[in-house]
């Protein structure tokens, strides 16, 4: 039997998982990964003087292992994973099973005995048995072996339980409610709405909602905030809302209204403030970060959150769209906490991280170095504070208007059913939003809806999620009726304004002469992720007229520039324009896409 996936034979130093790992690797003729060979020079330095590893210790070297298994979608891997919070960290290289080699400690003490020059002494062998935390019975992807006597029966032993082993996510999420044909009616939202009101959420007596801004205007996410506010509110809750931010501007009242209706009073809206009244709540070292990025950044990432978040709350709603995204692969889950409550340092080093790892081997993957980030400082420095359910939804743009596909509900972390209901929505999305065209496409336009996109800072999804689909020398047109300033910020409008979208060599030339962009690392990711790298054509058209951005402002970052009623005139589109393909008044065809927020475009042959 040929397994399929990734194989984690796990266990205590000495319980035989290189003997039975290697075997098994042989025997189904997969590769074998040694994970005791990703240890760094001070990892192994430290054990052979006889001083357990600690967590910090682990976390980079669990990294490491994680990206080795990622780089084959088959493999045997030899790792201890002692703790539960080990195997989560494993878990996110997918499709993964565990093999869990159980022998007693007087076993392990001789052989360990019997490997003197192996780096783990027998005076070692009490702390292995310390650290470990034998999977529990909801860990459904976790088979226990008797690890004792000959190895060929071990062997024989590991297959007969891996056969009755499944996959994936240990747990299930609390509700998951869709699938690619789904239209979720607003009927069906009251109701799921009021089940987990009843369910979940009325024992809570202080509670915080934290949807998205009105960039994610068609996510339901705001219809799910009202009925939650409303039903929480008539429930004697105190409820507060705190949209996830980021680096976005505050909303306004006439934003309020448009994304929560007239359910939630503004004067019960909670401002995110990314540059102050923050917290630090722990830090992502510099080694792990280095092991994600093969090397390419090194410097650690700490995690500053929102004091609001914080403030003593029964339970935290977590509410917002999983859609692919180009700084973390698919949006959502922790991210909505960590990044759209974050601090500066933290969402500038997470995005500049995504930037060096390639956005083009990121968007649309469910977990990846942003992702393994943000997770993990959720995991480790979260979790612990706060009590949080989650609920993801995923809509499609489609021909008809924008259709309600799912909704997944979870509590918890990564390894809980919160990190399930974000596995699924993942996988949905990434049936219902992207789009795979046959060939390159030589020009395609974009429409940024008004209430939407005011900014090049968000407007420039139009190039990030179009990029892969656009043929070399081909031509992005976006249609950008309200986009009248490049940052959300002033500071970082002007950044943006001085050295514009020129490519990676000049945003990295740039950071390493002007501090203020080396200060503001997520500047430099968005100059980076805003630039076609020559490879295509953009060009912005506005209505200076209207207030928009002009030709000298636009011209003047590196984009081309056309006159938006004009260019609206001669393709024959307006807001309403449906996504499809095209032809322009001249009879030169094109492909239109109605909001790329919502999606992702790639050609099949790059």
């Amino acid at each position: 039997m040929r397994p399929l996936g990734r194989i984690v034979v796990m266990g205590v130093a000495g319980s035989g998982k290189s003997t039975i790992a290697a075997a098994l690797a042989a025997h189904w003729d997969v590769p074998y990964i040694e994970a005791d060979s990703l240890h760094s020079e001070a990892n192994v330095a430290k054990m052979a003087a006889g001083i357990p590893l600690t967590d910090a210790d682990r976390w980079p070297w669990l990294a490491a292992v994680r990206q080795a298994m990622r780089a084959k979608p088959e493999a045997v891997i030899a790792c201890s994973a002692l703790k539960g919070s080990y195997r989560d960290s494993l878990r996110a290289a997918g499709n993964v099973r565990f093999l869990d080699l159980v022998v007693d400690r007087d076993e392990v003490v001789r052989r360990v005995g019997e490997r003197p020059a192996h780096f783990m002494h027998a005076a070692m062998v009490d702390s292995q048995f310390e650290a470990l935390e034998p999977p529990g019975p909801e860990e459904t992807d976790v088979a226990p072996v008797d690890a004792s006597g000959e190895s060929a029966s071990v062997v024989d032993r590991a297959e007969e339980a891996l056969a009755v082993l499944r996959a994936g996510t240990a747990t299930r999420p609390l509700r998951s409610i869709g699938g690619p044909e789904r239209a979720i009616s607003g009927d069906e939202l009251r109701e799921l709405v009021e089940e987990l009101a009843t369910a979940e959420l009325l024992a809570a007596r202080r509670v915080l909602l934290v949807p998205p801004d009105l960039t994610r205007l068609h996510s339901r996410a705001g219809e799910i905030t009202g009925l939650l506010f409303e039903r929480l509110s008539a429930a004697g809750c105190e409820v507060a809302v705190l949209p996830a931010l980021g680096t976005h501007a505050a909303m306004t009242p006439r934003e309020a209204k448009l994304l929560f209706g007239d359910r939630v009073p503004f004067d019960r809206i909670l401002e995110h403030r990314w540059r102050e009244g923050l917290v630090q709540v722990g830090e992502i070292g510099g080694d792990e970060i280095a092991a994600l990025s093969a090397g390419l950044m090194a410097e650690p990432i700490p995690v500053e959150v929102d004091e609001l978040l914080l403030d003593g709350w029964d339970l935290v709603v977590s509410i917002g769209q999983v859609v692919p995204h180009e700084v973390i692969g698919m949006a959502n889950f922790t991210k909505n906490l960590v990044i759209g409550l974050g601090g500066g340092l933290t969402i500038h080093r997470s995005h500049f991280l995504g930037a060096v790892c390639n956005m083009e081997t990121i968007m649309g993957c469910e977990h990846g170095p942003v992702r393994d980030v943000v997770d993990a400082a959720f995991d480790r420095f979260l979790a612990p504070r706060i009590s949080v359910l989650w609920m993801l939804t995923v809509t499609e743009d489609t021909p008809d208007g924008v259709v309600h596909r799912g909704v997944f509900v979870g509590r918890g972390g990564s390894g809980e059913s919160g990190g399930a209901a974000y596995e699924e929505a993942a996988e949905l999305s990434a049936r219902c939003n992207i789009t795979v065209v046959a060939e390159p496409l030589d020009r395609v336009t974009c429409w940024l809806d008004p209430d939407e996109f005011r900014t090049t800072w968000v407007a420039n999804k139009a190039i990030y999620r179009t990029r892969m689909a656009l043929a070399d020398g081909g031509e992005l047109v976006v249609l950008a009726p309200a986009v009248s300033r490049f940052g959300e910020d002033a500071a970082i409008d002007a950044l943006i304004r001085r050295h514009g979208y020129r490519g990676t060599p000049a945003a990295l030339d740039a950071m390493r002469h002007d501090p203020e962009l080396a200060a503001n690392l997520g500047a430099v990711a968005h100059l980076i992720h805003g630039s076609s790298e020559g490879r295509f054509r953009i060009v912005y058209c506005t209505d200076p007229t209207a207030g928009g951005l002009t030709r000298e402002e636009i011209e003047g970052v590196g984009y081309a520039w056309r006159p938006l009623p004009e260019e609206v005139n001669r393709l024959g589109v307006t807001g309403s324009t449906p996504t499809g393909e095209r032809t322009d008044r001249a009879g030169a065809p094109f492909t239109h896409i109605a909001n790329p927020a919502l999606g992702l475009w790639t050609a099949r042959s790059r």
